[in-house]
């Protein structure tokens, strides 16, 4: 049942990734950078979830990171996704909206996309753990 649940939380991620490279296409970067957390947020909480580990409640890549530690060895362009979680606020609320370049955002696209894809093989078992 975990690795069910695992599965669907991935499916959010990917969806997440997907939406992102849309709505930067059409112009609306905040909210494409938004979602490049979330697929990063999800991922790593679709691994805690296979551990059996309740899903804390929250948008901080490290927080999340770190619990994962106790399972798995992070690799390192996995730990850079901490620079992610800016993006669960600055591109939110427009006292806190940093802009972002089209640089940053590939950067940034780049990092959530390999948390997804690193996520994705450990739960379909074809990434080393």
């Amino acid at each position: 049942m975990r690795k069910f649940y695992a599965k669907l939380w991935l499916e959010f991620a990917e969806e997440d990734l997907e939406s992102s490279r849309a709505l930067w296409e059409r112009g609306l970067i905040r909210t494409a950078a938004y979602h490049l957390q979330q697929t990063a947020e999800k991922s790593l909480k679709a691994l805690l979830i296979l551990q059996g580990v309740e899903v804390p409640r929250t948008h901080d890549i490290d927080k999340l990171i770190k619990s994962l530690s106790d399972f798995y060895v992070i690799p390192k362009d996995i730990q850079d996704a901490v620079n992610l979680t800016e993006y669960a606020f600055t591109t939110r609320y427009p006292d806190d909206y940093v802009p972002l370049s089209e640089k940053e955002y590939e950067k940034a696209y780049e990092t959530a996309l390999k948390v997804y894809k690193w996520a994705k093989g450990i739960i379909e078992g074809t990434a080393l753990e």
